[in-house]
């Protein structure tokens, strides 16, 4: 083998060598570009009905989320407190409405689960509360 081949030889290997790290780079770019970015979705309706002189309290969860958790979206219009607790039985959705205050107020309120790294699913709760007399 003359030094011409040997120097053929090489440069055909290093043009592989290429093709194969070009193929890897765009296999690479293809799998981190197919990510499902998307978070799913769902949307829950609840209605309940309490007197002007009660207090409501919502369960949303029977455990304490170590991973996402609760939070207002949508605040209520007409109210003395409306705050997302955690209590002995969980976590708690507690409402109380304005004095003097009748007719319907509507809290929605979001749910994430996640995993540590990301938020994976949300759940919108929208509670449409009818406060009477």
């Amino acid at each position: 083998m003359t030094f011409l081949d040997l120097l053929v030889f090489y440069v055909n290997w290093l043009k592989q060598l290429q093709m194969k790290t070009f193929l890897l780079l765009l296999l690479f770019t293809f799998a981190v570009g197919c990510e499902n970015d998307s978070i799913q979705t769902e949307k829950v309706q609840e209605a309940v009905s309490i007197s002007h002189d009660e207090d409501l309290e919502f369960l949303l969860s029977s455990g304490i989320p170590i991973e996402g958790g609760f939070s207002i979206q949508e605040q209520a219009a007409h109210f003395v407190v409306s705050e997302i607790q955690f209590k002995d039985e969980g976590v708690v959705y507690v409402y109380t409405p304005e004095a003097g205050f009748t007719g319907t107020d509507i809290v929605k309120i979001k749910r994430e689960d996640s995993n540590g790294a990301e938020i994976y699913a949300q759940t919108i709760i929208t509670l449409k509360i009818t406060v009477t007399e």
